[in-house]
Formats: structure tokens, sequence, C-alpha cells
């Protein structure tokens, strides 16, 4: 027997999805395989998708694999890589949760006006949405009596092995078809967990043993599985019961016809569908150019209906029974997928102030995509490509999608993994060539084939070791397979002529290995101008550091090598002899080790003496808390799960490289990783140097009607400026000072101001209305124009005050005034606000 121990390394435990992947990394073979949980005992067979969920695996748990049988070295290679490399990927693109999930206890006085009524609940995919309710009054029930009409075990059993191959058929079309990455590892889950040995086990026998219906089974055997997931710790696997449930439903249709009519499903004017349960299979069912919003009964952020909600972009709010029982079909309602809330019939002022929340969202949708398209830069001009880990062809549309600059590496494996013969030239051509052409012309990296003991090809008899991890692997093996990896070549080069291609070569650490890969690229082009083939003449190739010593040899390595990329993830682990799954040295495997910094500000150092281009990939380029000292190393290149990248745009394009190099200076200088840590805490904390105003910091024309909607705009615009992380929280702040004392200053003019959390660096914004506005009661002056100061809540001294006093005294003068209100573009009032802070 082999046994692998490990830590689980999924923060949302061992759920549908990575647990399908387990299975699938098991099928091969025939040596049986259990799942141990040390933690809590629980044992679970690797190839049951519903046994390994129901072992309750929280992130970071201990756990044992143990493999018996006639192949278990082969297999326990195999699932050594499994867990090394596949399994830490398994929720790369799982969509983010909302930003907030459950409702504040504050909401701004517009919210209290006639006699609205608000529904509190909990957020599960942002976003605004406004139509009329569609109440789905539904309960999916599966049919107790006998599917083919009479006690016949033989025919029982025959209609629900019939139904599971037309539940798994449907399945499989619609993974297929999936309009995102999100969708199809749904259904995957779906159909490993329909497929369970386990399940159908347990009906067969109630059906063909103890005379059971097939619907009788299919229910008591749900049942089981719900009891079993309903014990766990976690909410994410307790979420999974809506899986089970849904996939049993689907079987009792196919059994005996649909519970429900599917009108339900036939969306035909804007709606908000309103239902207690809404499984995933039903959501995918409705017709999304109509749905403006979902609201749901109790489920949590980590169901997967939430997580397709997100993915879709549509907006979610879950309410309690008592809540989702007030709505009246065909009500006007709003989803407001932020704050968690859902509003009934809104009047003419929470309509308009709903309208300014959409605006704002539609701009920054528009940031967003202007952001994706725009490289990354930091406020001092510094340009850092980013660029998308792939494993195949399938994942390049998302990765352009989230704003890939290019293909930092293209992981070959999958070409040659789960087949009986290596893949030939042109099936290889063919996925480097969709690469390429893809592209259209950004860099695309193509690691050469990295392939061990640890994973077993038939065709390549590579030697069973100990510890594969250290052994005979990737370019270590590539002297004893020259034809294997000439192949591999001459299919990279003929692909070049189509695109950006380049080469990088895996686990070096001697010079030789680069001059073997390039006498083996030499004789590739040799072999393609014999055969008249025509293919790129040149092609960069580079290394991927993941070996102390190739990381302390980069000087010398860079007269064979064009470029190098850190492999951050591998080398971290053979740098401080740690490895990264072990559960009781999950503390020692840290990037922010001084000693590993230093490393690889070495090899940084190395590579710009070299004048050779350095990238990073690994979760250490994905982390945009680590950005500030991957900046100071002075990385030319981040690459990531493609989901990753908007997120790290947005920090880079926050940074100073100045600031990012004063604080290495400063990690290097630390005694321990959690120095560094209080140190890039303290870092990242702080408010972010700015001018005080900014053209995009000033609306003209505005279309607010009172204080409610010119205090959300002017958040809104200070959100939109990256002055603030949320605006509601500055809204917040700023109305409880309204509510002390109003700002309206007369003269035409309010100066509302607010201190609070979320403000990254102080800042005035601006607003002139359409038509004035009356800013406290009936009594109050018309408002010709807004001020609004927001101060970080860290702020020494008194700045606000400061502020405030300064704008106060320069209203007082009506050519200020004049010049404010008489302003036809931003740029006037623009100048004449920075007059008045720089006066003293």
């Amino acid at each position: 027997m082999i046994a692998i121990d490990f830590a689980f390394p999924l923060v949302n435990g061992l759920h549908a999805r990575p647990a399908s992947l387990m299975q699938e990394a098991c099928l091969p073979f025939t040596a049986a395989c259990r799942f141990c949980n040390l933690r809590n005992g629980q044992q679970a067979d690797v190839k049951s998708v519903l046994e390994l969920v129901a072992s309750d695996t929280a992130a970071q748990d201990a756990c044992r694999l143990e493999i018996s049988g006639a192949d278990e070295k082969k297999a326990g290679r195999a699932l050594r890589a499994f867990l090394r490399q596949d399994l830490p990927r398994a929720d790369d693109n799982l969509p983010p949760p909302a930003s907030a999930t459950v409702q504040a206890a504050w909401l701004p006085p517009v919210f209290q006006h006639g006699t609205v009524r608000v529904l509190p609940g909990r957020a599960l995919a942002a976003g605004i949405g406004s139509a009329r309710a569609l109440i789905l009054q539904k309960t999916r029930m599966i049919a107790l009596g006998f599917a083919s009409g009479k006690k016949d075990a033989k025919n029982e059993l025959r209609l629900f092995q019939d139904a599971c191959r037309e539940v798994e058929a449907e399945l499989r079309s619609q993974a297929a078809t999936a309009k995102n990455a999100t969708a199809a590892a749904i259904m995957k889950a779906h159909l490993a967990m329909i497929s369970d040995p386990g399940f159908r086990e347990r009906i067969n026998d109630l059906i063909a043993k103890r005379k059971k219906s097939a619907g009788q089974a299919l229910g008591e055997t749900t049942a089981h599985y719900t009891r079993i997931l309903q014990k766990s710790h976690s909410v994410y696997l307790r979420e999974r019961v809506g899986d089970l449930q849904d996939l049993a439903a689907q079987l009792g249709e196919r059994l005996y016809g649909p519970s429900l009519p599917k009108a339900h499903q036939s969306l035909c004017a804007p709606c908000i569908v309103v239902a207690a349960t809404l499984p995933p299979s039903e959501l995918l069912g409705l017709e999304h150019k109509y749905l403006r919003g979902l609201v749901l009964g109790d489920i949590g952020l980590t169901s997967h209906t939430a997580i397709l909600a997100r993915s879709f972009g549509i907006p979610a709010v879950s309410l309690s029974p008592r809540e989702l029982g007030e709505i009246v079909s065909s009500g006007q309602l709003v989803v407001d997928g932020r704050r968690g809330l859902v509003i009934q019939e809104p009047g003419p002022a929470l309509k308009r102030y709903y309208r300014l929340e959409e605006m704002k969202l539609r701009l920054q949708a528009g940031q967003l995509a202007a952001l994706r398209g725009r490289p990354a830069q930091t406020t001092d001009g510094l340009r850092i490509e980013i660029a998308a880990n792939i494993g195949g062809t399938k994942e390049l549309a998302g990765a352009w999608r989230h704003g890939a600059e290019a293909i930092g590496l293209f992981r070959t494996e999958t070409l040659f993994l789960e087949r009986d013969t290596a893949p030939d030239e042109d099936e290889q051509l063919a996925a480097y060539r969709q690469a390429a052409i893809s592209a259209k012309g950004r860099p695309v990296i193509i690691r050469t084939l990295d392939i061990g003991g640890d994973k077993p090809l038939p065709y390549l008899n590579l030697p069973q070791e100990e510890n594969p991890n250290l052994g005979y692997r990737a370019v270590r093996f590539y002297g004893e397979h020259e034809d294997l990896i000439r192949c591999q070549l001459r299919a990279i080069l003929r692909a070049a002529r189509h695109g950006n291609l380049k080469i990088m070569v895996p686990m070096v650490s001697a010079i030789e290995e680069v001059r073997l890969l390039r006498r083996l690229l030499a004789e590739a082009g040799a072999e393609l101008r014999e055969r008249k083939i025509p293919h790129a003449d040149n092609i960069e190739v580079g290394i991927m550091v993941e070996t102390p010593a190739a990381a302390l040899f980069v000087d010398q390595l860079g007269r064979e090598a064009d470029f190098f990329s850190v492999g951050s993830n591998d080398l971290l682990q053979y740098f401080l002899a740690v490895d990264r799954g072990s559960a009781r040295l999950g503390e020692l495997y840290s990037p922010l080790h001084p000693a590993f910094l230093r490393l690889l500000f070495q090899a940084a150092a190395q590579a710009r003496k070299a004048k050779r281009w350095l990238g990073i990939c690994g979760e250490m380029a994905a982390n945009p808390e680590y950005l500030p000292l991957i900046i100071g190393l002075g990385f030319d290149e981040l690459s990531m799960a493609a989901p990753a990248i908007p997120a790290v745009k947005e920090r880079i394009a926050r940074l100073d490289s100045g600031a990012c190099r004063a604080l290495l200076n400063q990690a290097l200088h630390c005694a321990s990783a959690k120095e560094v840590a209080r140190l890039l805490g303290e870092f990242n904390g702080r408010g972010e140097t700015m001018e005080v105003i900014a053209a995009e910091l000033i609306r003209l024309d505005s279309p607010s009607r009172s204080a409610d909607e010119a205090i959300k705009e002017l958040c809104d615009l200070l959100e939109l400026g990256g002055r603030v992380q949320n605006a509601h929280e500055l809204e917040e702040a700023v109305w409880k000072r309204e509510e002390t004392f109003a700002t309206d200053l007369g003269l035409g003019f309010a100066l509302p101001h607010g201190k609070a959390a979320t403000v990254r660096t102080g800042s005035v914004a601006f607003l002139r209305p359409r038509r004035p506005i009356r800013w406290g009661g009936k009594s109050s002056a018309p408002v010709q124009a807004v001020l609004m100061i927001a101060i970080p809540a860290a702020a020494k001294g008194e700045e606000h005050l400061k502020l405030i006093a300064r704008l106060s005294r320069r209203l007082m003068h009506e050519d200020f005034r004049e010049t404010l209100l008489a302003a036809k573009d931003a740029k006037t009032v623009l100048a004449a606000i920075r007059t008045c802070l720089a006066a003293k």
C-alpha cells in the first residue's frame, strides 16, 4: 500500500468540483483508492464523489490517500501529481462572492420616504435589477409509484438506468455548451455525482433486493446523503444538498414525467424571478435576456445557484421565508445585490436613487473594460506585462476576456495525458497554432513537456521514484526521449509562423540542460527544412526558474536563455525544503520569508545585469497584497489564473514603483516572515498620495434633485475615481454628520463631508445640478452647487477641518462662487478649486 499525506489546499473545502477532479484522476487505475480525513476520521472511496464530499473536509485539514492494488505505484504517481499541480487550481475560476453578504443596519434617508417596503436579506450576486416579480410556486416532488406501472424489479432497474443515461447526456451537453467555465465546471461536477458508484449501487440494491420502486429508492438514497451533508461543519458542503436534490428531481422527471409545466422556464418579458428554491439546472434553463434579478429563499453565498448568478452577472438576494412570502406576483421590485435588499413598489425618489446606482455600475463596467484592454502601469509610469496561465486551448477565450496581455504559461501536459500514445506533430500543431492565432500578436509562452514519474504515461517508460518531485522529470528526461521532444518542438516551430510563440524549459538546474534543448530545437528546425515544411526560423527560448540552483545562477544561464520566469510555488518549497501540501509545515511555507525575498532579489538583479526579461507565475503573482514587493523586485511580467487579472491590474495602477522599492529594501532586512507581513500590511493600509481634486471628481449638469441624490452621486464619483473603496460606507459617514448639523452654507452652496476607513486619500468632489435643490427642510435656500470633502479615518491632525475652513472662506467670495456656477467645463472648475486649496 502507498500512503500520501497532504494538507487540503482549497479554502472552500472538498466540495463537488474538486471531488470530481479527484475521482477523474483515480478512475484510470484498478487500484483501490481511499481518502482519509485525519482530523475527523472520515473515510471515502476516491471513486465516489458523494463519499468524498460527505467527508466534511475543510481547508488545511490533514488528509491521506491510501492506494493499494496491482497498479498502485502508477496510481500513486498520478495522484501525487494531481495533489501537487491540479488540486490547488480547482477553484481558480470560481467567481468572487458579492461585495456585501448581509444588509447593513444603516440606510440613506431616501429609504424612509413615503411607504417604501424594504425587505432585508443576504447579498448573493452584486448588481441592481428592476422589473416586475414572477413568482415560481413550485415544489419538485418525486413520485413514489412504480415507474413501470407494476412491481417489476427488472423493468424498474432498466427504467432507472435509462433515466440516468438521459440525465448524463443532458449534463454533458450543458457542460459542452456552457456560457462560461463556471457553468461548465458545475455541470461536470453534477455529472460526476450522478455517475457516483455509491449513489447508483444504493439505488440498485433498494430496487433489486428490497423491491422498492425507482422513486422510493431515489428518494431514500437522496435522503441518506442529504443527512450526511447536513451534518457538515462547512456551509459550503451543506449547500451541496441542493445539487443532490436537483439531480434527484431531474431523474424523477425522466422516470415519471415533469412535475411542473415547462412554461416556468419561458420568460417572455423582463422580470425578477422569485422562488423559494431554484436549482442550478433550472437557472440554466431560464431565458437570461429577460432575467433582471433573482429573489431566492434561504440559500448561501456558496450554493451553486448563487455562484452561477455571479458568473452570469445576475443580481441576486436571499430572503427569509417570511420576507419571501410578502412579495406579490407582478409587483414592481428592485433587487439590490450589493446591500442585500429587495424593495417593493419603489417611489419616484428611490427609483431616481437607483438610476444613479445603475449609472455608476455602467461606468464601472466601462472602466473595467478599459482596464482589461489597457496595459498595467504604476502611477509613475512603470509598465508591467500581465499574462494568464492556461492548461489548454479552451482557456484562451477566458484569458483574453479577463484582460491578459499575453499567455505567460501554456501547460502542454494535458495534450499528453490520459492516452495510450503521444500526440503526433499535427495534433500538437493544431493546439499551438490555435493559441498563436487567438493571441493576435501577443506573446504565448509554451512550456515544453513537464512530466515525471508522478504522471505515468504508458508510452513513456519513466522510472518509479520515491520522490518524483525531485527526480527524473521535465528537462531531465529529454536526453533519453529526444524523438518525443523534437516532435513537440517541430509543432511549436510550425505554429510560430502564425503568432508570437516562445519556448520555456521546465526544471532547469544546469546550463547543459538548456544547451540540450537548443540542440534539439536546431535539429527540429533542420528536419522541417529537409521536409520543406514552413516554420519559424527564430524563436526565443526561456527558462522556468523553479530550482534554487537556477535562481542563483541566472547570470550564467542568461548566456543560453532569452528570458526567465520564476515558478514561485515550486521554487519556494524547494528553497525552504517545505512540502507545500504538509499540514504541519504550513506556517513555514511563506513567500514573505526574508531569505526567499533575498533569493528573488538576487535573481532579478542578475537578470537585469544579463539584460534578460524576468517574469513570475504562481500564487505569489496573483495576490494583490504581495504586489508592492513584486514591483519592488523589478519583475517585467506577472502570470496568473485569468480571473485574478482585473484585481491585479487595478492594484498596480495605484502603486508607485519607487515606494515599492523602498518597501522591499526594508523587507530584505526583516528577521522573519511575520515581520515582513506586518510591514507589508502597514504599507497596504496607508492612504494613497493623490491630488485632492481631479477632473474625474467634477460633474456638471447633474440629474440629482435632492440632497439624497446629490450625496450619493458625489460618493459614487469618489468611488469611480478610485478615492473610495465603497461609496455606501462614505455615504453613511456623510449622512451621520449631516444629521448632526446641515451643511447648507447658504449662498447657493452645500459642503457635506465625511471621515471613513473606506476613503483611500483625502479628496474633494464637485457637483452642479441641472436645477437648484433644497438641501434641508422647506425653509432652506436652494442649493446650486455642492462640494464634498472625504477624509481617510486614519488621517492625522485636522486635515478635514482645514479643507472645510479653506473652502468655506473662499465661498464667501462672490467671484469664486460665480466661477463655479458659470463654468462651462470641468477644466475651469478644477483650476478654481486648485487655486483655492493652494492658498495659504
